[in-house]
């Protein structure tokens, strides 16, 4: 018969309380776990302004996004930046990738007012990146107009995102380490920005 019960569902429904009551206490978790993450990126923001960089977040998605002052519009928005998203568990939130994930977007790059187009910009970039770090940073969803270099951190497991969001110590060690690899991009990045600017 088709609609019976796996012995999944019978154990639920044998400790119906005591499911109901965790499915509750689990809510309540979430709710800790993202003013954990808020107070932890906040500490982040502080670090990158004493490296003279800009930063916002999103607890809720879970995301960071670091820019350099020069890559700033006149309106001191971001028209490039780093973005790092996806560093909590998979039930935390609005995630979009199976491990963390890191990448370079382009997608205000119009702003700047260069002749060049964002699509142009990213090709020249990862043209003059040199090919370990270039390889490092193909990512299957690459795209060169918004977002033209990519890494997902697979080394980083399920266990790791839930030891994030338990130890805040460790999920600001883990996004500052990240933000040390964003830097290795900054000198190619910039010298395509110059001679772009220059012309």
């Amino acid at each position: 018969m088709a609609n019976r019960y796996t012995d999944v569902d019978l154990m639920i429904l044998r400790r119906w309380d005591e499911v109901v009551s965790l499915r509750s206490a689990f809510d309540e978790l979430l709710g800790r776990m993202e003013e954990i993450v808020e107070v932890s990126l906040q500490k982040v923001c502080i670090v990158v302004s004493g490296r003279k960089l800009s930063a916002e977040f999103d607890a809720k998605q879970p995301s960071i996004w670091f820019w350099k002052q020069e890559w700033q519009t006149r309106k001191k928005e971001p028209a490039m930046y780093f973005e790092l998203l996806d560093f909590a568990p998979a039930e935390y939130g609005r995630l979009t990738y199976d491990h963390p994930s890191m990448w370079f977007m382009l997608d205000s790059f119009s702003k700047l007012k260069t002749r060049e187009s964002s699509e142009d910009f990213g090709r020249i970039v990862r043209a003059s990146m040199p090919h370990g770090l270039l390889k490092k940073w193909d990512h299957d969803d690459v795209d060169l107009s918004e977002s033209p270099l990519g890494r997902e951190c697979i080394e980083i497991s399920e266990s790791d995102r839930v030891h994030f969001v338990a130890d805040p110590d460790a999920l600001i060690k883990f996004v500052i380490e990240r933000l040390d690899e964003f830097m290795e991009l900054v000198p190619t990045i910039d010298q395509v920005l110059q001679r772009m600017t220059r012309r």
